[in-house]
């Protein structure tokens, strides 16, 4: 028969009276409070979060599938936030420098997302001239009454060239951008609310498409 001796017959003893182990389970993890949402505009604006400034992708498709999906794409972009400022009430109300910001936010997000040219600097001439459409859009909604004012949208004029393999999608189209009703005049379009010649290429990026090149020039032949 095994002798125990007195040690091990004391560790045994409390071991059972404590109802458990010798080696006690390590203590709960502390509660970790949820962080704070932060704001992407500045604290004198109204909250925007990160998650609102999300730009419209273009999947991947048929070419005349991607056509409608770069004009929807850009579309979103020269009308990303309209419903945040609309929401702005009154919009008067909030300082202009609010929708300057959150141009500029959704110009970051839209030029990051949608072109693999996001950081050359030739481009970046380019990106401001959507953003500057994009905050022309916001701050006439942020001045309209409320009920009017609406969103810009693109109609595709015609379909010319189109052509998509493994490495690209290459797409050439006419296409016009009709403001939306009641925007002010003196407002600059870069002309894309007259008929425009489209040239795209865009190479895959995932479940997207990623636009590696476009050229808007002006279309002939329409009244």
């Amino acid at each position: 028969m095994k002798k125990i001796t007195t040690a091990a017959a004391a560790l045994a003893l409390l071991a059972g009276l404590a109802g458990c182990g010798l080696f006690p389970s390590p203590p709960p993890p502390p509660d970790i409070a949820p962080a704070t949402p932060v704001s992407v505009l500045p604290l004198e604006c109204p909250f925007v979060g990160r998650d609102d400034v999300s730009p419209v992708r273009i999947p991947k498709g048929t070419p005349r599938e991607t056509i409608g999906s770069v004009l929807n794409a850009y579309s979103g972009w020269l009308n990303a936030g309209s419903e945040l400022v609309t929401a702005w009430s009154p919009g008067k109300a909030v300082p202009e420098n609010c929708v300057a910001d959150l141009a500029a936010k959704n110009a970051g997000a839209y030029s990051s997302t949608l072109f693999t040219t996001h950081s050359d600097v030739a481009w970046q001439g380019y990106f401001a001239a959507v953003k500057a459409m994009n905050q022309q859009n916001l701050a006439a909604v942020r001045v309209a009454e409320p009920g009017t004012g609406g969103r810009g949208t693109f109609e595709l004029l015609q379909e010319i060239d189109s052509s998509a393999t493994d490495n690209g999608t290459f797409l050439k189209f006419d296409a016009v951008y009709k403001p939306a009703a009641g925007a002010p005049a003196g407002y600059t379009w870069e002309d894309w609310d007259k008929p425009t010649r489209w040239y795209v290429e865009l190479v895959p990026a995932g479940e997207f498409l990623v636009i590696n090149y476009v050229e808007q020039t002006p279309a002939a032949g329409y009244p």
